[in-house]
């Protein structure tokens, strides 16, 4: 009898799974209102100098980022994991970590390049670019890539990709071209 049950409960999973794969395509619905496959999480770079961690990782929190680093046994001290949760995790974000003896002894945090997180698929932000950041955009140039940091470092933030145009040599043409680098925001 109990063999029976699990042989009904896998087929209901089955036809929930497909139900839910075939979801819009059954309604109008642009999106579904729940999808057990679209579980995009925060994707982050680790660099240890111990070469253990090395690479994107895909997590949701914090949490799970020190899970991540204790899963290649090594320990996060308690101030540490404070300073990890403070920090919080954000797509696109670099966490450098200094090992000592299999101790985590600090911790820098910074942001992949912009030509890693256009492959990832991961938007720019146009206020935390940096000159080799504008260099990785196609159509830029080392010379452009410095007029705009420049103007960014005298005038302050852009505020958007249309902030752009305040910079010589940077037209709606070109700002409509990076669009998409920067999430399709205006």
């Amino acid at each position: 009898m109990a063999a029976r049950g699990g042989w009904l409960l896998l087929l209901f999973m089955f036809c929930l799974t497909i139900y839910d794969l075939g979801r819009p395509s059954f309604h109008s619905e642009e999106t579904p209102a729940f999808s057990v496959f679209d579980q995009r999480g925060i994707q982050i770079q680790l660099i240890d100098n111990a070469g253990l961690l090395d690479g994107i990782h895909q997590i949701n929190d914090a949490g799970q980022l020190i899970n991540v680093i204790n899963l290649a046994n090594l320990y996060v001290p308690d101030y540490l994991r404070h300073d990890l949760q403070e920090a919080g995790v954000d797509d696109g974000k670099t966490f450098k970590l200094h090992v000592v003896d299999g101790v985590v002894s600090s911790v820098e945090t910074g942001f992949m390049s912009a030509a890693l997180r256009i492959s990832l698929g991961i938007p720019l932000d146009i206020n935390q670019m940096t000159e080799s950041d504008w260099d990785d955009l196609p159509g830029i140039g080392t010379s452009l890539a410095l007029r705009i940091e420049n103007d960014r470092q005298e005038n302050g933030d852009f505020g958007s990709v249309d902030g752009l145009k305040r910079v010589k040599g940077i037209g709606f043409k070109r700002i409509n071209k990076w669009r998409d680098f920067f999430g399709g925001v205006k």
